[in-house]
């Protein structure tokens, strides 16, 4: 009996596996693909360099080097069209450059799925730069219509996308759910503080500004609390502000992201509801739930599905709504572990690694 050919799929993403968007809806595909007769080679814009260096003028030769490398990439993909069945694309092929070659890989025949789990449509169209405004507004909506499919993680991103095109497929962005399994199973907390965590990175720090006074406000009121901001850019605050808001800003590590997530008591979701928000994924929540975590959140875009108001956690639209929910859950104990319980439940049920592999095999296998 002949043995069936893999599927050969090429996936160009934005960053190498230390960006957080291409590990979780790229890299952590690998592995699954495989089992299931897919092979996937992945060519990142930014390589490893791009986030290990420091020094600017370096930076720059990494940039560049990276528009060189993915132009030689492109060339011979143009060339020898029929090397892949499907080409995956991370947003664009190439940053602040017109939509040029997705028009190229379009004309040649080179099916290309696009996918989405940000806004990334408005650093263009509401980009403060007008040069860019103007050259690149409509940029996203281009890549959009000459893809085969577009894949997007929510309603506001499908909302854009159907401007261009009706083959739109949903994908939330999860997480390896057997690895949290696998770290609950024998961690044990044992601090006595009371725990709010937060994980993000030095461009999402700035939600956390935003919530200070309530932090301020709490902290005054309960000494047993510590804020865990994993990932926080510390340069935004000085030690004395650090101090006086009970922070423990962590660097994030992969390695230890998971029991560092397990020492919270909830996790939490700030957010500007601004277009930018609206496009985000809800990420930081699933990781949390996936923890057993209740968790609390602006109820804004994603949030709003992913946060069942009273059921695996509360929502917060200003500065009251905040403190109530973290002196709610901070009094209720009984409350966090029932609301972590549902947390647990639904990520199992709707935000499951195994079903979203099975649905993306389908798309790769099927629609050709």
């Amino acid at each position: 009996m002949k043995k069936e050919t893999n599927i050969s799929i090429l996936a160009l993403t934005k960053y190498s596996y230390e960006g957080p968007s291409s590990r979780y809806r790229f890299y952590n595909y690998q592995e699954c693909f495989q089992k299931n007769g897919i092979e996937m080679e992945i060519q990142p814009f930014f390589p490893s360099s791009y986030f290990s260096t420091k020094n600017k003028l370096q930076k720059i030769l990494i940039v560049i080097g990276s528009y060189f490398s993915r132009f030689l990439l492109l060339l011979n993909l143009l060339i020898f069209k029929n090397r892949y069945r499907w080409v995956l694309v991370e947003y664009e092929l190439f940053p602040y450059f017109p939509a040029v070659f997705e028009y190229l890989l379009h004309k040649r025949g080179i099916r290309y799925i696009v996918d989405y789990d940000d806004a990334i449509f408005h650093k263009y169209d509401k980009s403060s730069n007008e040069i860019i405004n103007i050259l690149f507004k409509n940029k996203i909506g281009k890549v959009i219509k000459y893809a085969d499919t577009t894949i997007v993680c929510n309603a506001y991103l499908e909302e854009y996308a159907k401007r261009y095109t009706d083959d739109i497929f949903r994908l939330p962005t999860v997480v390896l759910l057997e690895r949290y399994e696998a770290v609950m199973q024998s961690y044990e907390k044992s601090d006595e503080l009371f725990v709010i965590g937060w994980i993000g990175s030095r461009t999402t720090s700035s939600y956390i500004l935003d919530i200070l006074p309530v932090i301020e406000k709490f902290v005054d009121r309960y000494s047993d609390v510590r804020f865990d901001l994993v990932g926080f850019d510390s340069s935004l605050l000085s030690d004395e502000e650090i101090a006086r808001y009970h922070l423990n800003i962590i660097e994030w590590s992969e390695a230890k992201e998971i029991e560092l997530i397990m020492a919270f008591d909830i996790g939490i979701m700030p957010l500007y509801d601004d277009p930018w928000s609206r496009g985000k994924c809800g990420f930081k929540l699933i990781q949390y739930m996936s923890c057993k975590k209740a968790v609390v959140a602006s109820p804004v875009g994603i949030n709003c599905d992913i946060v069942r108001q009273g059921e695996n956690g509360l929502w917060a639209k200003d500065a009251d709504e905040w403190f109530f929910a973290f002196e709610k859950l901070y009094q209720d104990k009984k409350l966090r572990e029932s609301m972590g319980k549902n947390s647990w439940h639904r990520v199992s049920l709707e935000y499951n690694h195994e079903k979203n592999c099975q649905k993306y095999t389908n798309l790769l296998k099927t629609r050709y």
